[in-house]
């Protein structure tokens, strides 16, 4: 193992002065009482290091308090899972990986919900029978939490109704409508978007320009440029351009519905069970069932963000 010491590095708002220990790939430092350690070999695409040490100070360049204070609480939103059965056996606790791109959860130990049928979730049970199953469901997520963190005030719980009622897009076929906000916000060009919508492409610049999205690409890819990656909303790097629209609102919704779910299971002390992407299955005893499904909303405490959701009790 070898140390090496790197002063004065900016690690989120605090600046740093601490010896660093390299084991392999493996980078380590102590910070508030606790060791963060950091995969050098994962990260060295960011930028072409002329030494070992420089690669070190790169790397604690694009550490911030998503790192060493946000990641771990979402990391813990993920463990400690009420047990479920299916067709009478008791299905093995799923363990989520977080280290894809944009942070969107996989699965790599234990019962694949992900790849579950929809019909056969239908069939989960809890182990505890006094408990009642219930998946709850963000609305549009990524859409309502761009235009929400642009500060940009959707007052229905239909982001699709709002966007058309808003600059008058008459409603033939919802699915193509949905179709084109999405490939709207994801980086779609004009052209695409005015086919899939039936609207004149000059009305699709000027939506983009209104909620941002433009101004958004062109922010995005100034700081890839300039560094090798960017952040996403709650500070979460992202190395690859592939689609810097389409990264930036897809990893901080992940990361938005981590921290929300998080908050929810402390607000009303309910258990969760898995997860599959932008929902949680929880348990809860029978009877609070009632009072539960009378929530409307879920709020982020980091963003102070809360978008409308939906619950569908799959055992009661």
């Amino acid at each position: 193992m070898s140390n090496f010491k790197i002063e004065n590095i900016q690690l989120g708002n605090v600046i740093i002065d601490k010896e660093y220990s390299l084991s392999g790939n493996q980078v380590s430092y102590k910070h508030s009482d606790s060791n963060v350690n950091i995969n050098v070999k994962a990260l060295s695409n960011i930028r072409k290091m002329s030494s070992l040490k420089d690669n070190i100070s790169e790397t604690s360049k694009i550490m911030t308090n998503y790192h060493t204070d946000l990641f771990k609480l979402r990391k813990n939103c993920y463990t400690n899972l009420s047990k479920v059965e299916l067709n009478g056996s008791v299905l093995e606790t799923p363990i989520y990986n977080h280290t894809g791109v944009t942070g969107r959860t996989s699965i790599t130990q234990g019962f694949n919900f992900l790849t579950l049928k929809k019909e056969k979730r239908k069939n989960i049970k809890p182990i505890d029978k006094t408990n009642c199953l219930i998946e709850v469901d963000f609305k549009s997520c990524e859409p309502f939490f761009y235009l929400k963190s642009k500060n940009i005030d959707v007052d229905c719980d239909d982001i699709y109704l709002w966007l058309c009622n808003k600059y008058q897009i008459k409603i033939t076929n919802r699915d193509y409508v949905k179709r084109g906000i999405l490939s709207m916000i994801y980086g779609a060009n004009e052209k695409t978007i005015s086919r899939i919508m039936k609207i004149p492409p000059s009305k699709v610049i000027k939506i983009k320009e209104d909620l941002g999205i433009l101004e958004l690409k062109t922010h995005l890819q100034s700081e890839y440029d300039k560094h090798g990656y960017f952040f996403n909303y709650y500070g979460r790097p992202i190395t690859s351009d592939n689609n810097l629209v389409n990264y930036y609102i897809q990893s901080s919704a992940v990361d938005y519905c981590s921290f929300a779910f998080v908050n929810f299971c402390k607000i009303y002390n309910v258990n969760p069970s898995y997860f599959i992407h932008d929902s949680m299955t929880f348990q809860c005893k029978k009877d609070r069932l009632e009072s539960i499904l009378k929530i409307k909303g879920i709020t982020d405490p980091f963003s102070n963000i809360d978008i409308p959701i939906e619950f569908n009790v799959l055992h009661e």
